[in-house]
């Protein structure tokens, strides 16, 4: 089976149906709560990004900064790959041959990798250097918004 037998497959099926043909305020919809998800992860990063670099609420461990966020980021993180998947299975070729599309989904693979290579050992442990929490903060957020950056970019090329 190729990817583009893959593809149609998944677009024949009865969930795309139900998807491409309801109203046009369902897939609007869908965009929103990616983009919400999206913004509830990325502002729980920062937050905690700050926190790790010292530049707010310095009184407070980076532990726990990165708990008391840690739902916010779980909700966010849920709700863009929800909807995410969803928008991929009403219209699969629509994406998979967009060439922003392969970019996101790149830049996606790298981000998680920092995430859980660097980033999740600052929250972590208090002891890191400084050099290698602020190269993972950097790092991390350049990713993430690199992500965001590349998925607006689907929608116009």
């Amino acid at each position: 089976m190729t990817v583009l037998d893959l593809l149609t497959t998944l677009q024949d099926s009865a969930l795309a149906h139900t998807i491409s043909k309801t109203d046009h305020l369902v897939a609007a919809g869908l965009q929103i709560i990616h983009v919400l998800g999206l913004i509830f992860f990325l502002a729980s990063l920062v937050l905690i990004s700050l926190r790790a670099v010292g530049w707010a609420l310095a009184d407070q461990p980076v532990q726990q900064v990165a708990r008391d966020t840690s739902r916010l980021l779980w909700i966010g993180l849920v709700l863009t790959a929800l909807s995410g998947t969803l928008m991929f299975i009403a219209t699969p070729k629509l994406y998979y041959f967009n060439w922003a599309f392969g970019l996101k989904m790149g830049l996606l693979l790298l981000a998680v990798i920092v995430q859980f290579g660097m980033f999740r050992r600052i929250t972590k442990n208090e002891s890191a250097t400084p050099l290698f929490v602020r190269s993972s903060v950097a790092l991390s957020v350049a990713c993430w918004f690199s992500v965001a950056m590349a998925g607006r970019m689907i929608g116009f090329v």
